[in-house]
């Protein structure tokens, strides 16, 4: 059964001939005349009675009729149905963030988001371990390096950029004392992230205000890639630390930290969003990426000011 010939008609019947259902439709009469014919022929049945002057469907044409009205109403419900689901953002959107980013940027605006986005479920995995964006399934990656990553298959958006400053509390300092060059550095307890290992050594390239940039050699007593456990070994006097400003500010404001060297820093660090591809995505990925642009850098401010 061709159920465009009981769409075709439903339009003759709906609109009582020929010459409307094509006004209607812009299906031509020829046209609306031989598929019509055609059901006809496969049901062996006549469902109009023709005449130059009057249509009239026969007992057969209302009977089926009714059932042709209540597929298209049924087809246009359905049709309707997937509108709505297209143009409401709704269903799960898989999203992958460093523990800390989660922790300090996205855990202040992911309720707003969820209040303006009822239909949507969220699935954060809040991890640091690396993520295989296309092979997991995540919809949207959140990652933060000094250099955009560029890999096979995947859109990169940037949403804000962070610096990362040298802190120590004023335990360690009283202690250790208070370095006034970076070429001290190298013999002070320090607090490092795995990713400064670079040909076998841990380096830190810092950089100033007139763009000059140093390379430090140091030699760490706790290694973690975790800024949060880092920022608590420095507040605890275990080192200096060389932590992102956004996550450190408030502990500098309360004293717990003072910074080192300051007029030091690295180089801009990228928050950027990693997903596969634009067409066709997800609205409910797309509304969660256009509230980033939006919101996530206002948390690096209120972090910074705070």
């Amino acid at each position: 059964m061709d159920f465009n010939d009981l769409y075709y008609f439903y339009l003759i019947a709906e609109h009582c001939g020929f010459t409307r259902a094509e006004k209607v439709s812009g299906i031509t009469k020829s046209l609306l005349s031989r598929r019509v014919a055609h059901l006809e022929d496969r049901l062996k049945v006549r469902l109009i009675q023709r005449s130059t002057r009057s249509f009239a469907l026969t007992e057969a044409g209302r009977l089926l009729y009714g059932h042709a009205a209540e597929m298209v109403k049924e087809g246009n419900a359905a049709y309707d149905s997937l509108s709505n689901h297209v143009t409401q953002p709704s269903g799960v959107i898989r999203i992958s963030s460093p523990s800390v980013l989660a922790q300090y940027h996205l855990a202040p605006i992911l309720p707003g988001f969820m209040s303006a986005f009822p239909l949507i479920q969220v699935y954060l995995d809040a991890t640091d371990r690396p993520v295989q964006v296309i092979e997991e399934r995540i919809d949207l990656a959140l990652r933060a390096h000094r250099l955009i990553d560029s890999e096979p298959g995947l859109i990169v958006r940037t949403l804000a950029t962070s610096h990362l400053k040298l802190v120590a509390s004023p335990a360690f300092l009283a202690r250790e004392g208070l370095p006034e060059t970076l070429k001290q550095l190298a013999n002070m307890s320090t607090i490092s992230s795995v990713m400064d290992r670079e040909e076998g050594e841990l380096k830190w390239e810092l950089e100033n205000a007139q763009r000059q940039v140093v390379t430090i050699k140091h030699r760490p007593v706790l290694f973690c890639l975790n800024p949060r456990v880092q920022l608590e070994a420095a507040i605890q006097g275990i080192g200096i630390g060389l932590i992102p400003k956004s996550i450190s500010s408030q502990a500098v404001s309360e004293g717990k930290l003072v910074h080192v060297l300051p007029e030091w820093s690295t180089h801009n660090h990228i928050i950027h969003a990693v997903f596969p591809s634009r067409k066709h995505m997800n609205r409910a990925v797309r509304a969660f990426l256009d509230y980033l642009v939006e919101h996530l850098p206002g948390t690096l401010e209120n972090n910074l000011k705070s």
